[in-house]
């Protein structure tokens, strides 16, 4: 009887040591699994919040321009497009004063331009002459008071003012506003990023001229 009782004694201390180490055991592997990965996905967030990057993107874009003065919107008395034909201009303007080849010691080269490139003078308007078609380059409003480029509802011409600019390009006319004067202005003409720019010329805040400018 001694025998039988001390065995079950023994039974029910190991029973409950086994109950103890459970207890004391970490969670199940599931369990441990979660975790695991919940530490791992902060880490990561971490980590890319701490480089600045996107976890997709592992680079970050350059901004284009909210604002620009698309060429493509442009035209020249609101009737003709900047790229137009002799034909138009002509009739609008007369026959040019002159017709010259392109002195490419005063105008930058370029993939473009060759040997046979002209450059045509219709009083101040200018344009780039290939065969029969005309690309607008500048216009003079010193001495051109007739003539005008419409975008819209913008309206260029010599009695256009830095205010006036401000209404249509807030963001890039605060660049402009470190004085009472503003000589030059520079306009994006395209919503992608590009080297070239519309440069727009003041003088006693009035338009003097506008410029299909590019860096050589």
């Amino acid at each position: 009887m001694f025998i039988k009782v001390q065995s079950m004694r023994n039974k029910f201390l190991i029973l409950l040591a086994q109950v103890m180490l459970l207890c004391c055991q970490s969670p199940n592997s599931s369990t441990e699994k979660q975790v695991n990965d919940s530490d791992k996905a902060v880490g990561v967030a971490a980590n890319n919040e701490k480089q600045n990057i996107s976890p997709i993107a592992g680079r970050q874009t350059s901004k284009e321009p909210r604002e620009y003065l698309d060429w493509r919107s442009i035209r020249i008395n609101n009737k003709f497009p900047l790229i137009t034909t002799v034909k138009n201009i002509e009739g609008f303007l007369g026959k040019p004063d002159s017709v010259v080849k392109v002195d490419f010691d005063e105008i930058c080269p370029s993939d473009f331009r060759s040997e046979d490139s002209k450059i045509a003078y219709y009083g101040g308007v200018h344009f780039e002459q290939f065969g029969d078609s005309l690309d607008f380059m500048s216009i003079d409003f010193t001495t051109e008071k007739k003539i005008f480029l419409q975008s819209g509802n913008l309206k260029l011409d010599h009695a256009t003012t830095p205010e006036m600019i401000k209404e249509h390009f807030p963001t890039i006319m605060k660049d402009y506003v470190k004085g009472a004067i503003i000589d030059d202005i520079g306009l994006p003409p395209t919503k992608e990023l590009s080297d070239g720019q519309w440069l727009l010329r003041f003088e006693g805040g009035k338009l003097i001229s506008f410029d299909d400018w590019f860096p050589c």
